[in-house]
């Protein structure tokens, strides 16, 4: 049986350059510094904070959606004349990566931070 470190996907995302979070009193925590891999601590490599806004188009009897990530891209939207209105505010979600045997992974479950 082969035996391997706790942390080992991890340790490989931080050695490939990714920021890696601690986890301690429920909160996430960046580290600054070079780990120390304790096997009673909690690790993550730092999510991604997506940031976006969803629109309405509209022509004649046709709608469709639009996305903006950004405030160029909400102002240009905005200015074409199927736009009609905001359906949502900013929301923000937490991408999760990880490794998994040495393979980036994309964890499918986003985290809804902030709607207002």
């Amino acid at each position: 049986m082969k035996l391997t470190h706790k942390h080992r996907d991890i340790i490989i995302a931080w050695a490939n350059g990714e920021k890696i979070q601690y986890k301690s009193c429920e909160k996430w925590f960046d580290i600054e510094w070079s780990p120390t891999w304790e096997k009673d601590v909690e690790y993550r490599i730092k999510p991604e904070v997506i940031r976006y806004r969803i629109g309405l188009h509209k022509n004649e009897n046709t709608y469709w959606y639009v996305t903006a990530k950004n405030e160029e891209e909400l102002e240009e939207l905005e200015s074409r004349t199927f736009f009609k209105k905001w359906i949502t505010d900013w929301i923000e979600v937490e991408v999760q990566w990880h490794y998994q045997q040495n393979t980036l992974i994309l964890t499918l479950s986003l985290l809804i931070l902030n709607q207002r």
